[in-house]
């Protein structure tokens, strides 16, 4: 960790990070970037996130709560993937919705509650 609390933002490893490092045993602290880094609140709009990465040049913008803490993460994917599939079905936190399928019996019962736990939106058991 490089001396800095587990759970805040210290900096971002990305491929241009690693590209062209030489030594294997070089730590990630010391070819992340950790200086200047583009962070952005959980509340932030899809438009804003554009703009934020068109502007500063990058791919990757850190989302941070407002201790300072990486609560997540845009990419220029995410944000290509959005537009589209404009109509994708997300939850009220913005993820893509998520369904399991399971079966009868004690594994079944398992994994339905494994699968629960984990957050599916969407659980279908198959009695077949």
């Amino acid at each position: 960790t490089g001396g800095h609390t587990v759970g805040r933002l210290v900096g971002i490893l990305t491929n241009r990070d690693v590209r062209f490092a030489s030594d294997p045993a070089q730590k990630v602290y010391e070819l992340m970037t950790r200086e200047n880094l583009i962070t952005v609140k959980e509340n932030v709009d899809q438009d804003e996130a554009k703009r934020l990465l068109h502007k500063h040049r990058i791919e990757k913008l850190v989302v941070v709560d407002r201790n300072g803490n990486c609560v997540g993460l845009i990419t220029v994917k995410d944000i290509e993937k959005s537009q589209l599939n404009p109509h994708a079905t997300k939850d009220a936190q913005g993820r893509l919705r998520a369904a399991a399928a399971t079966s009868v019996g004690d594994d079944g019962f398992e994994r339905a509650e494994r699968l629960i736990d984990a957050g599916v939106d969407l659980l279908v058991i198959d009695t077949a």
